[in-house]
């Protein structure tokens, strides 16, 4: 029977640092995404006859927009870079390893072939279990 508390080992703690930053940019990545569905969603078609002081508000609006898009544009560019840092800190590829990630045992790997089918993923796969 392997010992059932060997992810709080000290030595996966950067690994675990790491993976939690990654989680939090992708968290990140989604609320940025809703906000800018959000803002999508409620600017009025243009209208030609609106009064200036409605297409001042629309200009302001899609600065807002174009700022939040940057911002999305930025995050996606930390996902991938933390993704690859994560992968280069992981022992193995195609295998599981435990972390405490603050609530008990996580897991974390990345693969390279499907665990279940054993045939090889047309993309390779960071995958995260908490």
């Amino acid at each position: 029977m392997e010992n059932l508390i060997d992810y709080l080992d000290e030595s996966l703690v950067p690994l675990e640092e790491k993976v939690k930053e990654y989680l939090h940019v992708e968290r990140d990545i989604r609320l940025l995404e809703v906000e800018l569905l959000s803002l999508q969603s409620v600017r009025p078609d243009f209208d030609p006859e609106q009064r200036m002081e409605q297409q001042l508000t629309d200009q302001q609006s899609d600065n807002l927009l174009n700022d939040k898009e940057q911002k999305l544009k930025d995050l996606l560019q930390k996902y991938k870079d933390l993704q690859q840092e994560v992968i280069g800190m992981l022992p193995e590829r195609d295998k599981f390893v435990e972390l405490n990630l603050g609530y008990g045992p996580s897991m974390v790997g990345y693969f390279t072939v499907d665990p279940e089918t054993r045939t090889p993923l047309d993309e390779p796969v960071l995958r995260v279990v908490h």
